[in-house]
């Protein structure tokens, strides 16, 4: 076994013929987990102007008995030779390829391509879980946010230059070693870390919900009065109409507005409902009796519909534990997670009420898109047979007065990948303990960071321990040749894939549609001079004739105002949402 240096004219630069235009004295390749590796190479030289103009540089081992090459390592010089002795040169390479931003990109276009924004809110490929939601629009060139959510690693080939996927417990292929090969005293076992046993997941979105409605005003008006109807000795049906003059500030808009005089002993018992005044009387001076006098007590009925329409901010946060069965009673990590705002583009009106709409016109309703099949004005309710179903819109906020995200698919899927963010966390991990060790590099030496080893001893549990290989490191002097390898691996030895688990899990979610109730809406309704009030001030005037009566009575006539709380000021609707634990 001899090893070749040769320079070349490029990375990937492939060689047929191998020429060993340098001596090395010594030897070092190194490389860890999602790095690229790295070569300190020692070489017989007495000049180094013929470095000056070089660049790349490939290792190769002349294999026994075949005589064949193989390719060890291809990289590129990084800096000025680090040392120069009297007949040596230390040179550092690198095995990162001048392609490696482009690679990283292609992969980037292809994760995207393969999971694209999620249309409809289904994934396009159930086996990446990921949600543009969780990141900007400039992060989408960073391949790096296609690993959080999954068990894998980037491995950078030494000898390629080319970008693959590495599993964080599983490697490419198995490399058995027996006890005997490990280099006496070199078996070192240490605790990397204390496993996670349970992550507490926190994930919260936003988004502006439009809330609209209706409410009749009139009924809470009458309960002001006795016996729960609008009346009066004064006839004020103008006074109550012009209450529905209210400008539509904050929201509110005047929709419908019929007031009209009744008499309500027609709809019960008669003379419930008195039709007119106690008995006044009106003395003149030097008479000796008084004039007797009533007034008419007027009785409304009437409807006083206003609508209302707002954009209020809602914020719904779903709290859940991510527990690890195998190791509950290890350390506890909090992951606190921010969707972006939920944008809902509306391309059409929503559907409103007391409004016009012509034929072919069309309007957002539950989630579907209507078109008008007869012109008419809507009313209190919906009228399905008025209109033609066009599509339903997906369904994460497919209507802007959503109440639930987490209740969508959408967002269910958004809980999925953050549960597999945690669980990500979780199984790295439970990679915490680590061996390191040294063989002879004859066997050995070929074995990447892609790779999983399982060492056979009878000193382990079972006589044998498995990891994925964290480090490698390879010497190479005129003395001997060694692989020094450290290894990650889990105290079960488990390979359990989450997907499965995670993908599955479902969850019923209540919409919760914190509605605006008439006390939300109607802050007070103040009646001044009611009819009793007004009989108490005529019963103690002591009037000398009707028309001084009917004067006072005008200055105490009944007047009612209502109080509107403004929308703009509403609360914002905070909700959390407490899920089950997920065991993995």
């Amino acid at each position: 076994m001899k090893l070749i240096f040769d320079w070349s004219d490029s990375f990937y630069e492939e060689k047929t013929v191998w020429r060993g235009d340098e001596e090395m004295i010594s030897l070092e390749i190194s490389q860890k987990e999602c790095s690229f590796a790295s070569a300190r190479v020692l070489i017989a030289s007495k000049c180094i102007e013929k470095l000056l103009h070089k660049k790349y540089a490939k290792i190769g081992v002349r294999m026994e008995p075949t005589a064949e090459v193989r390719l060890l390592f291809a990289g590129r010089l990084v800096t000025f030779p680090l040392g120069l002795g009297s007949s040596s040169v230390e040179l550092e390479l690198i095995a990162e390829p001048d392609d490696y931003r482009l690679q990283l990109k292609q992969f980037s276009n292809q994760r995207l391509a393969e999971c694209g924004k999620i249309d409809g809110h289904i994934l396009k490929n159930q086996k990446i879980l990921f949600d543009d939601l969780f990141f900007s629009e400039n992060d989408m060139n960073n391949p790096t946010i296609f690993l959080e959510g999954g068990g894998d690693l980037f491995y950078w080939d030494m000898r390629s230059g080319k970008l693959s996927l590495s599993p964080i417990n599983r490697g490419a292929r198995n490399i058995d070693v027996a006890g005997s090969e490990i280099l006496q005293n070199s078996l070192r076992a240490r605790l990397a870390r204390e496993p996670y046993g349970k992550i507490n997941l926190s994930l919260s979105v936003s988004w502006i919900q439009q809330v609209s409605g209706i409410i009749d005003v009139y009924p809470m008006m009458a309960q002001k009065f006795s016996r729960g109807i609008v009346n009066s000795f004064t006839n004020i049906k103008s006074g109550i109409e012009n209450i529905f003059k209210i400008s539509n500030k904050n929201g509110y808009a005047p929709l419908r507005c019929k007031v009209r005089e009744i008499n309500p002993n027609i709809m019960g018992v008669l003379n419930v409902h008195p039709l007119l005044s106690p008995d006044f009387y009106v003395k003149k001076e030097g008479e000796s009796s008084a004039q007797k006098v009533n007034f008419k007590r007027f009785y409304f009925d009437g409807e006083l519909t206003l609508g209302w329409n707002y954009r209020q901010k809602r914020t719904e946060i779903a709290r859940l534990h991510v527990v690890n069965e195998k190791f509950r009673s290890g350390r506890e990590k909090n992951l606190c997670l921010r969707l972006n705002a939920v944008q809902n583009p509306r391309q059409h009106q929503t559907w409103n009420y007391f409004t016009y709409y012509g034929c072919s016109d069309k309007a957002l309703y539950r989630g579907s898109i209507f078109e008008c099949l007869e012109a008419h004005v809507s009313g209190r309710e919906f009228e399905h047979k008025k209109w033609k179903l066009i599509k339903k819109i997906p369904d994460a906020l497919a209507d802007d007065s959503c109440s639930s995200f987490f209740a969508t698919n959408r967002g269910k899927n958004a809980l999925r990948y953050a549960i597999q963010k945690a669980a990500a966390l979780l199984n790295y991990s439970s990679r915490y303990v680590e061996m390191d060790f040294c063989v002879g590099a004859k066997n050995f030496m070929f074995a990447t960071v892609d790779d999983q080893v399982t060492i056979r001893d009878g000193r382990f549990s079972g006589g044998e321990i498995s990891g994925k290989i964290i480090r490698t490191r390879f010497l190479a002097s005129a003395d001997q040749k060694i692989m020094k390898i450290t290894i990650g691996s889990r105290a079960d030895n488990s390979k359990e894939d989450y997907f499965e688990k995670i993908s599955s899990q479902d969850w019923v979610i209540d919409k919760d549609d914190s509605k605006i109730y008439a006390g939300d809406i109607l802050k007070d309704v103040e009646v001044k001079n009611p009819p009793e009030e007004q009989a108490e001030h005529l019963a103690k005037l002591r009037a000398q004739d009707v028309s001084e009566l009917k004067n006072e009575l005008k200055k105490c006539a009944t007047k009612i105002k209502i109080s509107l709380h403004p929308l703009n000021t509403m609360r914002v609707i905070t909700r959390e949402i407490n899920l089950p634990d997920v065991l993995l």
